[in-house]
């Protein structure tokens, strides 16, 4: 009989947090500190499932400049609209709505972006990442269909408590050949508290105990699944926050008008309508002192430097633990926040399991094809593959939640 495959992805789980949370998961000695990419999910999650860099799979960050088809095609009418009713909840919660209709299967959330300015740009993850077919390349997903594994997956659609009940379930009944489960939880718990906050450690202890019951339930029934606990990148605790949009309106020069800009958490990002505008910006920021422009050699070491320039044609990065208030993404700080550049210690992503890891494991793209070697691993263990070429992909129904 073939082992059974678990792979756990736990968003934010940082290798140095993990190491300094006693008693996570002593069943799984095997472990691996791995190097995560410049940005966030958006681009840490397709790096893993493809084994290749944001510029080589084409996603990044959530959202690039529209060039083409846009799911927020006349938003720009907005503007004609009170300042109030833009900013309505319930508003925003109808444009999410007329998005997903206009196809989008991926995760977004619209933030506090200027709701007119959501016509100029355009979201990245249009389809499901999670799903074969879902990444402009081949991913692990497509992998598995090819090679007729049967795969139970669950991820941020699901509430994370049925989810852990359901994957434990399927441990303990021996069900499907790989089961896969992506949780938000603890990226979720990290922003509102910081790496030191009691709902972080309850969470932990929520994990070593699934850990601990997962290796329990393959037990009872004699067939130790192999477990691999898996993460995308780290979260440092933010210490203080910068003004960039402040900064930025002492200029005579404005946004929308002289130039386009998106301001993330960590960075911003600026495309140019004219020079004036691009070198009293540059000179601008190149004036704080907690943060710095990125030029073409580093986003191009980093992977993330796009011929297009749809992610921007200039990016200015915060140093670890700054926190761009306000931002698109809110106007108010978060205790804990990723976005920083990978050699930020607290950055690193990790991999841990019950089975024995190669020493040459240690970025985000060296996972996919590990993850493919253990399962010709598995079929060798297991005899001859399986003759009904069953299809990957088996999910429950899907509800609410965010990565």
């Amino acid at each position: 009989m073939k082992p059974q495959m678990v792979v756990l992805l736990v968003d934010a789980l940082g290798w140095e947090l993990a190491g300094r949370t006693a008693g996570l998961a002593p069943g799984l000695p095997h472990r691996r500190r791995l190097e995560t990419i410049l940005g966030f999910s958006s681009g840490a999650l397709p790096t893993l499932f493809t084994g290749r860099l944001p510029a080589q799979h084409g996603r990044w960050l959530m959202y690039r400049r529209a060039m083409g088809r846009t799911p927020f095609a006349g938003f720009q009418w907005l503007r004609l609209a009170p300042g109030r009713v833009q900013r309505s909840w319930r508003v925003g919660r109808a444009l999410h709505a007329l998005v997903r209709r206009r196809g989008v299967h991926g995760y977004f959330d619209l933030y506090q972006v200027p709701r007119p300015l959501l016509a100029e740009f355009d979201l990245a993850e249009r389809d499901d990442i999670f799903a074969p077919r879902g990444l402009p390349v081949d991913s692990l997903w497509d992998a598995l269909v090819r090679r007729g594994v049967s795969r139970v997956s669950w991820d941020w659609r699901t509430p994370e408590s049925g989810n852990f009940a359901a994957l434990e379930q399927h441990v303990a009944q021996g069900a499907g050949d790989l089961l896969f489960c992506y949780t938000p939880g603890l990226d979720a718990a990290l922003h509102r508290e910081g790496s030191s906050g009691v709902g972080v450690q309850a969470w932990l202890a929520r994990l070593a105990a699934l850990l601990a019951h997962l290796e329990a339930a393959g037990a009872s029934r004699g067939a130790a699944p192999w477990i691999y606990l898996l993460s995308d990148h780290g979260m440092v605790d933010v210490e203080g926050s910068v003004d960039v949009m402040g900064r930025l309106a002492l200029l005579p020069v404005r946004w929308p008008a002289d130039y386009l800009a998106f301001f993330d958490s960590t960075m911003a990002r600026f495309w140019w309508r004219g020079a004036s505008a691009r070198e009293q910006v540059r000179a601008a920021l190149a004036a704080e002192p907690a943060g710095r422009w990125l030029d073409d050699r580093e986003l191009e070491r980093e992977g993330c430097r796009f011929a297009g320039r749809e992610y921007g044609d200039d990016v200015f990065l915060l140093d670890p633990g700054r926190l761009m208030v306000p931002s698109f993404m809110g106007g108010a700080p978060v205790r804990a926040m990723h976005g920083y550049a990978p050699s930020h210690p607290e950055m690193a992503a990790l991999l841990w399991s019950n089975r024995p890891l190669p020493p040459d494991l240690r970025h985000l793209t060296d996972v996919r094809g590990f993850l493919e070697r253990e399962l010709d691993a598995r079929d060798a263990a297991g005899g001859a593959g399986r003759p009904d070429g069953a299809l990957g992909g088996v999910r429950p129904a899907r509800t609410g939640g965010a990565p």
